[in-house]
Formats: structure tokens, C-alpha cells, sequence
């Protein structure tokens, strides 16, 4: 029985290949998606005909001693060789057990050219290969074109393949370019035989069959064994039915095949799907476009009109009292005096969008767009490009929705009320001391008072006090004013971009990275 393991795996390569095919944002090439569906039929149909049954195919060139090989193996003269070869480009097809009819039907083997091996003259000699159905092709470099048709139909949908060689052309080009590489895609179902090896000396057979490893190594089938027989003498024939013998009693070699074509698939639609982005929620550029869309959006100009109304707003309380007040007698330049939500007051400061931050914004996007799309093919980059209009006509309003949405207004701080009273306390401290201080020297001029430094000192005091206090509040103030306004513009910019950027990710980016998600997806399940 086919191996949980190996159905799995073939469930889960088909799938991904079917995924593929269905695929809306996508296509496939034509030629590409014709051979995708017929195998994905093929695969399902030899499934659906069970593991019963292990299909070996004897394939070669004109002259290799195929057909004198398989009878060898199978130990009668079922196939016709040499001159007596019919010219039917059907198979001729050898049964070991009973049963088959439906698997020989699916193989389109000819009623006439269908043999079961077993007599009662075999007794249990061949008991350990039933479950085989052996093939002899049709000579794949055969003048009529419909033997090579057949031929490459065949191995195309068999379990296991002997191509069988000759050591007059095991070396030909053709044979290799046309033929050998083609199997490398599942070379662990591949067996090379070399034939007719009783027409080499000892030492010529190693040579010969390290020469053809090596070719073989080029074609891509450094897995596929590589045995040594003669038909004639039968010498390699019993390995060969040991390892018919080994195949059979696996059950797996029909899982494996569909395994090997199914990843050749998987491997031909990546060539075509190109590279997919690493992450397509984090894809490169969208940090430069989002800085191009805060930019449009004046979040720089704002900050800095929040940094300088906190500023004004601020000095107007905590400065020190004449200058607050000469402060408080000028217009605010929002027009806050007039009414109106200071939001608004805010945002009508900003400046509108330039041309030259349009262009700025439409030139990321566009490399936004190329960036993420590099490395896939046509198809998938129109995609890209409609979900990408898809994005930017639902951008403009969702990015007003999420700028206006902002809270702009802080909360007005304690330490301004503290400062305040400190600079208005110290102000009339010193107008105080000042006022004592006048007050005595005008009376010790005129002589009311006596000259006792007392009258000199406290007021002295009391001015220097006031002047010192209200000195040190306002560079303190003035230290905190700045601090203030500096966090005041950063709270909004984060505010800003962190709106501009969800904005953006949800009516922009998202559409982007599902369809880069999708091809993501599809890639992964080929592996």
C-alpha cells in the first residue's frame, strides 16, 4: 500500500498546483496550465485505480535489444524482436497475477497485447512478482512518428522506467538532449540498463558504465541506477527481476512517481510565478511613502504651529507680568479670539498641498508599487497595479478622515498656574520694595526719619527678592515652555502619523499585500 506519508504528499502538491490554476490575479501561461490540469486528471485517475499494481516500462532506441530484454525478464516470447517486430505503435504489456484490465484500459494497452504471466508449470516461481504490469514501448527513435508519440505518452504515465541503451549509442547526443534529461525530473523512478554487454571485454564494461553515470550525471539523473545485462546470455537478468521484485513489494513506486511529477509541476509554475516578496505586510518602500503622505498632509507645518501656539499661550501666563501682559495685547494669529474650535484654528494654519508634494507622493507610490512587484510576473504585477488604484481612490478620503480625527487640544498644564502666582507674587514684591525703598530715601532726604539702616535694608530686601524670584521663574518658566511646546508638536506628529499610517494601511497597503499574500501562499505550497 501506498504509504500515508506519500499520499500526503501528494494531496498537499496538488493542491498547491490546483491553487494555482484557480488563482484570479494570476495566470498561468497557456501551455502551462494545459499540462497543470492533465496531470492533476492523471495523478487523480491512477490514484483512483489503486496500488494493486506497479507499472514498469522498457524503453529505448532501434537496436538496444529492448523487446529481447523483456522477454528475458518475463521469461516468455511475448514481444516480437528484430524483423518480426510488428509495426503497431501500441505496447505489449505482461501481467504478473490477475487483474489489471482497468489499469492496461487507463494505459490504453491493446486487448491483443496483453499477457498474463501464469501457468501452472510456474508453481510460486512467480508469486513474488505479481502486482507488476510490464511495458514494452514503442522504439522511441522510430522513423513513424506515432511510436514516438506513444512512446513519450507512455512514459509519461508509467511508474517506473528501464530505458535500456546499447553500447554502440548509449553515448549518442539525441538520446541525452531529447530523451534522458527529460526523466531527470523524477530520476529516482528512472533505471538505465545497459544491454549487450556480453559484446564487451571486463575492463570495457567498468569503463563503459562509468562513462554513462557520468552522462547520466549531466542529464540530471544522478539518482537513477545504472545495471548491466545481456539478453543473450541472461547475465543481469535475475538482478533485474530481484529489483522488479523489490519495486512491486514497496507499493509505493506509483505514489512516489505522481510525487516526482507533481513537484516538476510545483518547480515549472514557481519558474513562472517569480520571487515572492519576503513579507508582504512589511513591504519596502511603504516607510518612504507614508513619510511623502505625512509630508502632503502638513503633519511638520502643524507641529510647528502647535509648538509655537503652546509657546504663545504659555508666555501669556507664565512670563513675567509686563511682558505677559504686552503679550496678551496682540492678536492671537489663529483668530482664537474670534471664536471657533481650536482644532480647527490649528489645521486652517497649515498650508495646502503643494503641487511639488503631490508629484512627491505619486512618484512613492509608483516606486512603492515597482519595489514590491519586482519579482513577479506580468500578470501578478496588473494585479498589484488594480488593487493599487483600488487603494488610491479610497486614500484621499480615508487619510482627511484619519488627519481631521486627530486631537490637536492639550489639556492646560499645572506648572502654568504655578508660575503665575510666583511671577505675580514676586512682581509685587518688588514693586513693594521698590516703593519702601523710594519712600525711605525721600524721607531721610527731608529729615522725617532718623538714619537707621533698618529703613534701608528691608527694602532693599524685599526688592532684590522680588527681582531675583521673578528673574529665576521666568528662566525656569522659559525652560518649561520650550519643553512643553517641544512635547506638545510631538504628541501631534505621533498622533498624525500614526493616523496617517493606519489610514494608509487600511485602504491602501491592505488591498496590495493580499494580492502579494495570495501569490506568497501559492509559492509556499509548490515547495
Amino acid at each position: 500500500m501506498t504509504s500515508e506519508s506519500t499520499r500526503s504528499e501528494i494531496k498537499r502538491r496538488a493542491a498547491g498546483i490546483r491553487a494555482a490554476l484557480n488563482a484570479q490575479a494570476g495566470a498561468l501561461s497557456a501551455q502551462t496550465a494545459t499540462a497543470a490540469a492533465e496531470l492533476l486528471g492523471r495523478a487523480e485517475q491512477r490514484q483512483g485505480l489503486g496500488d494493486d499494481f506497479t507499472v514498469v516500462a522498457f524503453a529505448g532506441s532501434t537496436g538496444s535489444g529492448k523487446s529481447s530484454l523483456f522477454n528475458a525478464v518475463s521469461g516468455l516470447e511475448i514481444a516480437q524482436v528484430g524483423v518480426r517486430r510488428p509495426t503497431t505503435s501500441k505496447p505489449t504489456a505482461c501481467v504478473w497475477g490477475s487483474g489489471g484490465e482497468d489499469l492496461l484500459d487507463w494505459l490504453e494497452v491493446p486487448a491483443e497485447n496483453r499477457t498474463w504471466r501464469e501457468s501452472a508449470l510456474d508453481g510460486h516461481d512467480e508469486e513474488a512478482l505479481h502486482g507488476l504490469v510490464l511495458l514494452d514501448l514503442p522504439d522511441h527513435d522510430s522513423t513513424a512518428q506515432a511510436h514516438r508519440v506513444e512512446s513519450d505518452r507512455l512514459v509519461g504515465m508509467v511508474d517506473v522506467v528501464l530505458w535500456i541503451v546499447d553500447p554502440q549509442k548509449y553515448a549518442d547526443y539525441a538520446l541525452h538532449s531529447r530523451y534522458l534529461t527529460r526523466l531527470a525530473e523524477y530520476s529516482d523512478s528512472v533505471v538505465v540498463v545497459l544491454n549487450q554487454v556480453d559484446r564487451l571485454a571486463f575492463d570495457e564494461r567498468r569503463a563503459t558504465a562509468d562513462h554513462l553515470r557520468k552522462l547520466l550525471e549531466h542529464d540530471g539523473l544522478a539518482d537513477a541506477e545504472v545495471r548491466l545485462a545481456s539478453a543473450a546470455t541472461r547475465e543481469g537478468v535475475p538482478e533485474l527481476r530481484t529489483l522488479l521484485q523489490e519495486t512491486v513489494s514497496a507499493h509505493d513506486a506509483a505514489g512516489e512517481r505522481l510525487v516526482a511529477d507533481l513537484q516538476a509541476m510545483g518547480q515549472r509554475i514557481r519558474g513562472e510565478l517569480g520571487e515572492p516578496v519576503a513579507d508582504p505586510e512589511q513591504l519596502a518602500g511603504a516607510d518612504r511613502l507614508v513619510a511623502a503622505m505625512e509630508e502632503a498632509a502638513g503633519v511638520e507645518a502643524l507641529a510647528q504651529t502647535v509648538h509655537d501656539d503652546y509657546l504663545r499661550r504659555a508666555y501669556r501666563v507664565s512670563a513675567y507680568p509686563v511682558l505677559a501682559r504686552l503679550q496678551r495685547g496682540k492678536p492671537d494669529p489663529l483668530g482664537a479670539r474670534h471664536g471657533g474650535d481650536r482644532d480647527d484654528l490649528l489645521r486652517a494654519g497649515v498650508p495646502e498641498t503643494s503641487p511639488a508634494q503631490s508629484a512627491r507622493v505619486n512618484l512613492a507610490a509608483h516606486e512603492f508599487v515597482a519595489e514590491a512587484t519586482a519579482g513577479l510576473p506580468l500578470s501578478w504585477r496588473d494585479s498589484v497595479s488594480s488593487a493599487e488604484k483600488r487603494g488610491t481612490a479610497q486614500l484621499t478620503e480615508t487619510l482627511d478622515e484619519a488627519v481631521t480625527g486627530v486631537h490637536l487640544e492639550r489639556p492646560t498644564p499645572g506648572w502654568w498656574g504655578a508660575a503665575r502666582f510666583f511671577q505675580v507674587l514676586f512682581f509685587v514684591l518688588t514693586i513693594i520694595g521698590a516703593l519702601a525703598l523710594v519712600a525711605g530715601i525721600i524721607a531721610a532726604v527731608l529729615g522725617l526719619l532718623d538714619g537707621s539702616p533698618l529703613l534701608w535694608i528691608v527694602p532693599a530686601g524685599v526688592l532684590v527678592l522680588g527681582a531675583v524670584g521673578s528673574l529665576i521663574t521666568s528662566v525656569l518658566a522659559a525652560g518649561a515652555r520650550l519643553r512643553g511646546a517641544d512635547r506638545a508638536a510631538a504628541q501631534v506628529r505621533e498622533r498624525m502619523a500614526d493616523a496617517i499610517g493606519r489610514a494608509a494601511a487600511g485602504s491602501y497597503f491592505a488591498p496590495i499585500a493580499q494580492v502579494l499574500a495570495e501569490h506568497r501562499a501559492i509559492y509556499d505550497a509548490l515547495r
